[in-house]
């Protein structure tokens, strides 16, 4: 069982760039993706798009768990599928 946290703030993206993430990220759902957010960088598999925000699992290094967090689609920069050759 993995914890789910989410991530807040008040400060979002231009609406321009909210439109392209939720145009994109249903294609993305299920694959192994990078998403730039306004605070970091986080790579991970996208599990679904609620509403306004999407659900990301990544690795936790510290305890060496998979944790799911939730980001809101307002903070958003960009959302690529990661690069592998």
């Amino acid at each position: 069982m993995s914890k789910e946290y989410h991530l807040t703030t008040t400060r979002r993206v231009p609406l321009k760039t909210q439109r392209r993430i939720r145009n994109i990220s249903p294609g993305l759902v299920g694959k192994v993706v990078v998403v730039r957010t306004l605070f970091n960088t986080f790579t991970g598999c996208l599990l679904s798009i609620r509403g306004n925000t999407i659900r990301l699992r990544i690795f936790s290094g510290i305890d060496r768990v998979f944790i799911t967090i939730r980001i809101p689609i307002g903070i958003i920069l960009d959302i690529f599928r990661f690069p592998c050759p």
